[in-house]
């Protein structure tokens, strides 16, 4: 079957290049040689996060210059060495953290998995400009693609899978760890999202997500599927110096069956964010981020996908109630020069109350990170970074892990 798609694939782009040949034309861009503009609208509709690939080396491009085709992406190449605690070699994720006494000590890794491939068409129609787009990442098994983003942007519409709305990806401070603070809002996931453009400075987006919840059966309830999508809103203001403030909230509805009375349930969960990066001296910078809620551990990149979403109530048999969560992080970034950068962070996660959980549940983790980075070309970075994680159970149990991540990435 692979070997059926692949030359499946290499068919239809013969095809299209005899076909057009005589139309279409490929050039080299770059930030600093954009006579055509094609870097720049390769750049659009994100914002990026620190590290969703850049613009591609080169572009392919119609008579008139109205659609320009892009296929880029980078080769990154990661070496840690973990002193102790943290099994997977792309996410330094607290909420893995061994505890203390049961700690399988140091070993070092090599992961090419962060390597992305993406596609990407910009072009102007009779009716606005559109924007197509697919990404992929090699963590898959045996260094398989998954999909990370596959969206289509027009007219103020985004419809696809790509951050959620409830995020503020651009203010992530800058990491190695492809996981990042443990308390950062940052998932992808699919949806229809409007955005509108009250001035050059203000806007809002209003979406609805489909997530599948993460939550924690009891005895008498059971997973069922769900009705009603995901509803995130966010407000955000930009400055002139690259500086923005943003404001995000989400309402969730998750049903689950009570066994006990045979009926189907709804819990509703809530959550805001206020985010942001702050230019305050010329060549510094402050990001940070600050998340509460119920019911949106989903959201939360230490406690996503951990069950903790809806938990069993402690006093009522049959019945789930939502788990509040916060967290918050708090990060620096300085450029020593145009081509070394510094970063700095610390981050905090916790959830409120143990309801009916056990004891060895987590309940709450601290995420440091110190980095350098140096780009060596245009294309081209390498970087080093020292992580250090603490979980802690409600029970009083903790444990301790600590890695250096190392990179060198070449984009193309």
């Amino acid at each position: 079957m692979k070997k059926l798609t692949l030359l499946l694939l290499i068919a239809i782009s013969c095809g299209f290049y005899t076909g057009v040949r005589a139309q279409v034309n490929v050039t080299s861009v770059s930030e600093k040689n954009d006579a055509d503009n094609f870097y720049k609208m390769m750049k659009e509709a994100f914002p990026l996060s620190f590290n969703d690939p850049a613009s591609p080396r080169f572009v392919f491009f119609n008579k008139n210059k109205n659609f320009v085709f892009g296929v880029g992406g980078f080769v990154q190449v990661q070496g840690i060495y973990d002193f102790n605690g943290v099994p997977n070699d792309n996410y330094f994720t607290t909420n893995t953290i061994a505890l203390k006494g049961e700690q399988s000590g140091g070993r070092y890794g090599i992961s090419v998995g962060q390597s992305r491939l993406f596609f990407k068409l910009v072009g102007d129609t009779d009716v606005g400009r559109l924007v197509t787009y697919m990404e992929m990442e090699f963590e898959g098994n045996q260094s398989t693609p998954i999909l990370r983003q596959a969206f289509i942007k027009f007219k103020g519409f985004t419809i696809g899978k790509t951050w959620s709305t409830f995020c503020d990806i651009a203010a992530g401070p800058a990491t190695v760890d492809e996981e990042g603070p443990s308390s950062e809002v940052a998932l992808r996931q699919p949806q229809i999202r409007y955005t509108y453009d009250f001035t050059d400075k203000l806007e809002a987006s209003l979406a609805l997500e489909y997530v599948e919840p993460s939550y924690t059966e009891g005895e008498f309830t059971k997973y069922i599927n769900q009705r009603i999508p995901d509803i995130p809103v966010n407000v955000k203001y930009s400055f002139k110096n690259g500086s923005h403030l943003q404001a995000g909230a989400v309402l969730r509805n998750m049903y689950y069956k009570d066994e006990i009375e045979d009926k189907d349930r709804i819990v509703t969960g809530w959550g805001a964010s206020l985010s942001g990066i702050w230019q305050f001296a010329k060549n510094t910078f402050l990001c940070f981020q600050g998340v509460y809620g119920k019911g949106i551990s989903n959201y939360i990149q230490d406690i996503s996908g951990t069950g903790l979403d809806l938990v069993p109530n402690a006093t009522a048999e049959g019945k789930l109630k939502a788990f509040g969560a916060w967290g918050g992080y708090i990060g620096f970034s300085h450029n020593w020069s145009k081509v070394l950068t510094s970063n700095i962070m610390y981050s905090y996660a916790r959830v409120l109350d143990r309801y009916g959980m056990p004891t060895t549940s987590y309940k709450y983790a601290q995420y440091v990170a110190a980095n350098l980075f140096w780009d060596f070309s245009e294309y081209g970075s390498c970087a080093i970074e020292y992580v250090f994680g603490r979980r802690n159970d409600f029970n009083k149990d903790y444990g301790n892990a600590s890695r250096i991540n190392t990179m060198i990435q070449y984009r193309f």
